[in-house]
């Protein structure tokens, strides 16, 4: 009986709910009407002038029915109005940014499933608010540092007697700030640019492997100055895609595989093909991901490594992800002390 009851009310949907509750204020309102005509007529109320007028008795009868169908229906609707008020109540706290907020509605089913979208829609925007504190004090960070530091490195530039060695040494540092926030700047507009994306244009067969190669080309200043070593795997597969973007995606993973490899480490990049996608790995020994930190590599200038000492500012991988959404592919990360990291492009292709 205990588990009967919680099905029925699962059935009771919000129309049947609404037929029955008008169905019971008519029934009801007949008895009380018909009770009261009775004692009326009992009581001896009822003369006989009003008797012979033929039309006197119904509209007393549709009056009693109106008024008493109007209380009970006003009594009845108490219950509904109070869940309305209930709800309205819940918005405006998270209108006015308390995201925390949660609607428990438990039936009719219709009430149930709207407090449970409310609920996760109350979710999502406290996580959206929380990504957007982020991305604020991260931008602000970003970008004040290399501010800061040419600012003062410009002014040391000012003194007379620096030696040849100590100009030159600032100036490159200055070069090297200038560099990092054209390079942040870039990063911000092409993040901007496709993240209002919402369909791929300029689609054209690219030749996947011919790509990576060339990227591997771009980087070899790179691979040499840590000794690293390069294991490669590629083919010449062909999707249909962005080339400029596709090739983004390439420069980001390899420059990322790069710089978090230790000296004499080891970048591979893998391409397998099966009959519906094109899977590209790209993995490097070196430095574990923490478990914790491994979902939010894809935030917005999010960096496992909080000091920043590490080149970079943290938008690499979320125009990385954006990219592939775009083209209709997934990435994932994987990362553990045997394998080292590891990324895995998958994006569909025709075999």
């Amino acid at each position: 009986m205990s588990r009967l009851i919680p099905r029925i009310k699962e059935k009771i949907t919000l129309p049947f709910l609404f037929s029955l509750m008008v169905s019971i204020i008519f029934l009801i309102t007949i008895v009380i009407t018909v009770i009261l005509v009775s004692l009326a007529h009992y009581f001896g109320l009822f003369n006989e002038e009003i008797a012979q007028v033929g039309t006197a008795l119904p509209i007393i009868i549709l009056i009693s029915c109106i008024i008493i169908g109007t209380t009970i229906s006003g009594l009845a609707s108490r219950s509904m109005v109070k869940t309305i008020r209930e709800f309205i109540e819940v918005t405006q706290r998270l209108a006015a940014g308390d995201f925390s907020t949660r609607l428990y509605l438990k039936s009719p089913p219709e009430y149930r499933i709207l407090s449970e979208n409310f609920n996760r829609m109350a979710e999502e925007l406290g996580s959206i608010e929380i990504l957007r504190t982020d991305f604020v004090n991260n931008f602000s960070h970003e970008f004040k540092t290399p501010i800061v530091s040419i600012k003062g490195f410009a002014e040391i530039l000012k003194y007379d007697d620096l030696s040849k060695e100590e100009r030159d040494e600032y100036l490159d540092i200055v070069i090297e700030e200038s560099a990092r926030l054209a390079s942040l700047a870039s990063n911000v507009l092409e993040l901007s640019k496709i993240e209002t994306q919402t369909i791929l244009t300029d689609k054209q067969k690219v030749n996947v492997g011919e790509q990576i190669r060339q990227c591997v080309l771009l980087l070899t200043t790179k691979l040499e100055k840590k000794h690293l070593s390069l294991n490669l795997d590629l083919h010449d597969y062909s999707l249909s895609g962005n080339k400029e973007m596709l090739n983004q995606v390439w420069l980001n993973l390899l420059e990322n595989a790069v710089k978090f490899s230790p000296e004499h480490g080891t970048v591979a990049i893998e391409m397998k093909r099966t009959a519906s996608s094109l899977e590209m790995v790209f993995s490097n020994t070196g430095s574990v991901i923490d478990p914790e930190t491994l979902p939010r590599i894809f935030d917005k200038f999010y960096q496992a490594d909080t000091s920043h000492a590490t080149v970079g500012n943290g938008l690499g991988l979320t125009i990385v992800q954006r990219i592939v959404n775009l083209h209709g592919g997934t990435v994932a990360c994987e990362s553990g002390a045997l394998r080292g990291t590891v990324f895995i492009v998958t994006l569909p292709s025709e075999a």
